[in-house]
């Protein structure tokens, strides 16, 4: 797949909690001496909040229309790799705007995958506190698939090191 300048001025990671979107984001914005961001950090700074309080206090509605707001920010940016929330896809028409206006990248896992490395995590994720974590995970990334799937392309990073993954990355995007 051929993308233009402006396209890979941005690289959008996206993908379940647990597949690696921070630390190989990190990892690529350094091989590409691109910036890294990350639209949960961004939202906390805007809100004052962190993520668990949002969710707390208001619902995931709201927190849905901070990321929204958020990745809005982001488009004219230049020389970016910018790691999304797990759900930011899911939300209205978020995934044909991030690959209008940059590359599109699904990093996914096995469930067993996520749910060991989320399992090592001290924050447990909003949408999965409560009984039954394995079964909300399954649930979860069931509902996104689809959402996922859109991306430019995707990786799976199940048995992959971030380096692998950084230089399919690179491969896939033309760099």
């Amino acid at each position: 797949m051929e993308f233009s300048n402006e396209q890979k001025d941005k690289i959008y990671l996206t993908g379940f909690m647990g597949t690696g979107k921070t630390t190989v984001g990190k990892l690529l914005s350094q091989k590409l001496n691109y910036r890294f961001i990350d639209t949960d950090d961004l939202i906390e700074k805007e809100t004052g909040m962190t993520i668990e309080e949002i969710f707390n206090t208001y619902n995931e509605e709201y927190f849905r229309e901070q990321e929204r707001k958020v990745l809005n920010s982001t488009f004219n940016l230049k020389r970016a790799v910018i790691s999304t929330g797990g759900g930011l896809v899911t939300y209205k028409d978020n995934i044909e705007l991030i690959k209008n206006n940059g590359i599109a990248v699904t990093l996914t896992a096995s469930p067993d995958v996520i749910f060991s490395r989320i399992s090592k995590d001290a924050n447990i994720r909003p949408l999965l506190q409560g009984d039954n974590r394995e079964e909300k995970l399954n649930l979860l990334i069931q509902k996104r698939v689809y959402y996922y799937i859109s991306s430019h392309f995707v990786i799976d990073t199940s048995m992959l090191t971030a380096q692998q993954i950084v230089d399919k990355i690179c491969q896939e995007a033309g760099f």
